[in-house]
């Protein structure tokens, strides 16, 4: 199985910048790509600790590395996951064990 990586990022305003740009840089790879369902990247916010962490799909490697993002060992069991930016599909096909949660 492909690595998946992730990148912790706290303070507020900043937080924010830095999303932006990974968002931003994600598109062009993603449509550069042909828009694969399976490249994606996802996002879970931890209030304690005010740090939000992205995961990157292996697909996203490239841009994992570039904002500095270390190998996942993790699991993604009770995980509140988000998807940041990629297909709306990408959740139920990266994690099809995971049932949508209706709240």
């Amino acid at each position: 199985m492909d690595s998946w990586y992730s990148l912790e990022i706290t303070d507020g305003d900043s937080a924010k910048a830095t999303i932006q740009r990974v968002m931003d840089a994600f598109m062009p790879k993603y449509v550069g790509s042909g828009r694969p369902v399976d490249m994606a990247i996802f996002s879970s916010y931890d209030k304690k600790s005010n740090t939000w962490t992205l995961y990157f799909s292996p697909k996203a490697l490239s841009l994992a590395l570039r904002f500095g993002a270390g190998r996942f060992d993790g699991h993604f069991v009770d995980q509140d996951l988000s998807l940041l930016v990629g297909d709306a599909r990408s959740m139920d096909i990266l994690f099809p064990d995971v049932k949508s949660k209706t709240h």
